[in-house]
């Protein structure tokens, strides 16, 4: 394995794992305080590894809801990996092992799959930069998730720490990254405008997460109509 591409990855998910920290912080709090041991709280971020999804099916736990229901709404949420996985393949087919990228693809979260895009863009894929991304993404979500649910009991209100905008100000930062040309800030604008909109229209709640999933189609298609012209 390369050793200067997997420190690159390394290097590149610095970024990434101080935004999953508060994230994977409260996840762990949270967990503690809905019952969860430390062990199950680590293994759902070991096993599970999907912040939304995570709180997701927190959110569900609290409740005493059925599992199916935690399911269900996972898939709903997490169907974009499908879309983000597929993006990639143009990329690593003449460069990546399939069995590996296959591997490897189980740590693709927004924010590596994000910076992986933009470094495909001037550099070769590797599978060294890949496991160094990712892995070290998946290693600092798991690290903060055990602080948090060892700590879990000296914690009463995760809200007055700010952490619930760690997430939203990571998303905005990859944003800014990603953009390069004019028609990159007419997607992003009408993609946040679209979701606005529809969530106005149609108010957010755990079960009705479709505003971000039609906004982000929209402006998935706007993206490849502008490419084609």
């Amino acid at each position: 394995m390369d050793r200067v591409e997997l420190t690159v990855g390394v290097k590149d998910a610095v970024p990434i794992v101080l935004g999953y920290l508060p994230l994977g912080f409260a996840f762990g709090v949270l967990a503690s305080q809905a019952g969860m041991t430390v062990i199950q709280a680590t293994a759902m971020s070991v096993l599970c590894f999907t912040g939304a999804g995570q709180y997701i099916a927190l959110g569900v736990i609290q409740v005493q809801g059925a599992i199916i229901t935690a399911v269900i709404a996972n898939l709903l949420v997490n169907v974009r990996y499908f879309l983000f996985t597929t993006s990639m393949v143009p990329f690593l087919k003449n460069h990546v092992n399939p069995v590996i990228a296959s591997i490897l693809s189980y740590g693709v979260t927004d924010e590596t799959y994000a910076v992986a895009i933009n470094r495909y863009q001037n550099h070769p894929p590797t599978s060294a930069y890949m496991a160094g991304l990712n892995i070290t993404a998946h290693l600092g979500w798991i690290s903060s998730t055990v602080l948090g649910a060892v700590l879990g009991s000296m914690v009463t209100n995760t809200d007055q720490f700010g952490l619930a905008f760690a997430l939203p100000a990571m998303y905005i930062c990859l944003l800014v990254l990603l953009i390069t040309k004019k028609s990159d800030v007419l997607i992003a604008l009408v993609s946040a405008i679209l979701c606005l909109v529809i969530g106005y229209i149609w108010p957010w709640s755990m079960e009705n997460m479709f505003n971000m999933v039609i906004a982000t189609i929209a402006a998935a298609t706007l993206g490849v109509m502008i490419r084609e012209f």
